[in-house]
């Protein structure tokens, strides 16, 4: 007998225009496929289909090859010159078709090849925090490997929980979920009620959250120098809880492992002026993001349209 939200999922599709419905239905064969045929992939060939992915996928779509061209030109135009930006963002989009499948790869290894996969630094700043008895907030982006980090630190005995944006197709979201979950950590729908996350922190537990993107309903604060509307949820759960926030990032190295490093706690004193202080943690946050993807500009989302909209600022200072 088939689910309510199955029932639901399916209804929505049909309402939809013939070509986005069979682009839909395509998209889900294609998820389907990939999660039952993991055990097909090898890492020579999650590498090299990854990389052909990603050039295809670069020179395919338009709208995403012209806003990583123009978030990178933004960033690097004083230091780079249109070739080397344009390298840049193929090396981008290889890794994030690369990343996409390897999603679905770590679901065929066991946890002893994880841990193989990935090599974790600086653990004892995550373990501090956890002893104040608050939880403890993971800041992490999509940069590097972010599903994969939860996976590893879950091996390290950490109670983890996510908060995630559900895909916009939901036939496919119950199917990410599993996923997740089969690596020993939990989800939390960040459209959702959050009482779940908050319950995880009163449990002393770890809350991973990645607010690297644009929200239309977030505050703005500078991120490359740039005013950028962005998610207050870390800031507000940090002040609520006053649960340490911890940066934790995955970065792939030459050899196509990863490289997971817990840095030190964000260093915030509360005001007591919740706005203050709210955007000014904000503001910290990004900060810290910002510098991780320095270090390797290529496993950032530069396709992501982070500066969507423009501050209020922007607009009245040019006088409309």
């Amino acid at each position: 007998m088939r689910s309510t939200s199955q029932t639901g999922s399916t209804d929505r599709i049909r309402r939809l225009p013939f070509k986005k419905r069979i682009i839909k239905l395509i998209g889900r064969a294609t998820f389907w496929w990939m999660s039952t045929s993991s055990r097909l992939w090898r890492p020579w060939s999650v590498r090299v289909v990854g990389n052909l992915l990603g050039i295809v996928f670069y020179y395919a779509s338009a709208r995403y090859r012209n806003v990583a061209l123009k978030n990178l030109r933004s960033v690097y135009g004083q230091e780079m010159g249109e070739v080397q930006i344009r390298a840049l963002a193929k090396r981008v989009f290889k890794h994030f078709t690369r990343g996409a499948i390897e999603f679905f790869f770590v679901l065929s290894l066991n946890s002893k090849q994880i841990n193989e996969l990935v090599d974790v630094s600086g653990c004892e700043h995550l373990d501090s925090a956890l002893s104040e008895g608050n939880g403890c907030i993971v800041i992490t982006a999509h940069y590097g490997n972010w599903e994969l980090l939860a996976r590893k630190l879950a091996l390290f005995g950490y109670k983890i929980n996510v908060i995630a944006r559900d895909s916009d197709d939901p036939g496919m979201t119950g199917i990410t979920a599993q996923i997740r979950e089969s690596g020993g950590y939990r989800v939390f729908d960040k459209d959702r009620s959050l009482i779940g996350a908050m319950r995880a922190l009163r449990r002393n537990e770890v809350l991973g959250i990645l607010p690297d993107q644009h929200d239309s309903q977030g505050i703005f604060v500078d991120f490359f120098s740039r005013p950028a509307a962005t998610a207050t949820g870390p800031a507000t759960f940090a002040l609520k809880s006053s649960a340490p926030l911890v940066p934790v990032f995955a970065s792939r190295t030459a050899d196509g492992r990863y490289n997971a490093v817990v840095y030190p706690r964000i260093d915030f004193n509360p005001s007591g002026n919740i706005e203050k202080d709210t955007k000014e943690l904000t503001s910290l946050i990004n900060i810290a993001i910002e510098q991780a993807i320095r270090l390797q500009p290529d496993q950032w989302l530069w396709f992501h349209n982070r500066w969507k909209s423009s501050a209020p600022a922007e607009v009245n200072s040019s006088g409309q």
